[in-house]
């Protein structure tokens, strides 16, 4: 492919991506949800201040439930950090000896948004961070209850060691079903992709096959039609003129209805295929034989039936090769046609159909046309070969047989 030099007003190097905003009605989410979880979590804190008269108390509340707001708010883009500044907030408050208000219930919502929105080393990060969350309030679980032994040392080692478990399992099921629901996530967005990856593919192909499709009607048709014309141009019989117009006008219908079903197909992609079928190769041979080619086939075939797809390629790649026997061949020359029915290896009894011409000069560079063979018979689950073979031009094509 050609490449295109950097101008003036293109950058030499990509620029530095910036790291996406949260998008507007994910932060109306965040909104709503963290002030559904104050609400909810509200209620058992009021309740719990009522046996409360200590001013502190309630302030500290406000500022609890002010952190844990903001926490929720940014949970998207910075969860851990989010998380961090709780855990922070957490020890000031156990440090301080303070009742820990129900409020406290919506880290699990950060936690959460450490699994789902977070990479691995962030998550890694928040479990260590729950794990100091855990041990927090088991310290202030063993403390402010007055826990059997925690008199000592050993005592307080010994209770804490019980009571983190329930904090710390619940903890880490809330980072973990944030986890299980990014993967989720990222499996149906693969999928997605995958999806319109695949019928991006299959568009295209499609495309390409129309595209051979008209190449071969419009090619041949046109090849046929001009080499009638030149004839009726120099000949003076008059019969043989009309012949030729003859020939002219119905080459021309039949390409004309070859194009609309193509249409067709563009607008629908369900339409029927061009009428193209081995079983037409008589009328073809003919309608070539009439623009003064001297086509001799020889056909042996006996029961051998093609699928649909092959039946369509393998009729393709002989109009093709006739046309460009028409275009650029030695018309003094015969063109030689073999239809044979074989034997494939490892598969069921195929056809082959192989045509050889004269060239006038050396072949050039493979057009679309000869492309389009190989095309054609990949496709079709079969084999092409073109070039020269002993001074002709030789084109060789092999499907295997089936239902059709």
């Amino acid at each position: 492919m050609p490449t295109t030099a950097l101008t003036e007003t293109e950058p030499a190097s990509p620029t530095p991506a910036v790291p996406p905003r949260i998008h507007r009605s994910a932060l109306k989410a965040d909104a709503v949800l963290a002030a559904v979880t104050l609400a909810v979590l509200a209620i058992p804190s009021l309740l719990l201040m009522v046996v409360m008269v200590d001013g502190g108390q309630w302030g500290l509340s406000l500022i609890v439930a002010a952190a844990m707001a903001g926490a929720i708010l940014v949970r998207r883009t910075r969860p851990v950090l989010a998380l961090a500044g709780l855990t922070l907030l957490a020890a000031g408050h156990v440090a301080l000896q303070l009742w820990l208000f129900p409020v406290w219930f919506g880290v699990l919502v950060v936690l959460y948004s450490v699994g789902r929105f977070s990479r691995w080393p962030g998550r890694l990060l928040g479990v260590g961070l729950s794990f100091i969350a855990s041990l927090l309030a088991a310290y202030w679980f063993a403390v402010e209850t007055s826990f059997n032994g925690v008199e000592t040392g050993v005592g307080l080692f010994s209770a804490m060691s019980l009571l983190w478990i329930p904090p710390m399992l619940l903890f880490s099921l809330a980072i973990l079903t944030g986890w299980g629901v990014a993967a989720v996530d990222r499996s149906t967005a693969a999928s997605a992709v995958a999806q319109v990856s695949l019928r991006r593919a299959d568009q295209e192909e499609e495309r390409a096959a129309l595209a051979r499709d008209m190449h071969d009607v419009v090619a041949h048709s046109l090849a046929v039609v001009i080499a009638q014309a030149n004839g009726a141009r120099y000949t003076q019989d008059a019969a043989a003129k009309d012949a030729s117009l003859e020939s002219i006008a119905g080459t021309a219908k039949e390409a004309l209805g070859d194009v609309r079903l193509l249409l067709g197909q563009l607008r629908h992609t369900e339409a029927p295929d061009p009428i193209a079928s081995m079983a037409g190769v008589d009328a073809l041979i003919d309608r070539m034989r009439e623009s003064g080619l001297d086509v001799r086939l020889d056909r042996l075939h006996p029961g051998v039936a093609l699928p649909r797809t092959a039946d369509i390629a393998a009729y393709r790649i002989l109009q093709e090769a006739l046309t460009n026997a028409l275009r650029h061949g030695d018309r003094s020359q015969p063109v030689l046609v073999r239809l044979h029915g074989v034997p494939l290896p490892g598969g069921p009894d195929g056809i082959v159909v192989d045509v050889h011409n004269r060239l006038l000069s050396e072949p050039g560079m493979a057009g679309h046309g000869v492309r389009g063979m190989h095309e054609r018979a990949r496709l079709a689950g079969g084999e092409a070969w073109t070039g020269i073979d002993q001074g002709w031009f030789r084109v060789r094509a092999a499907f295997p047989g089936g239902l059709r």
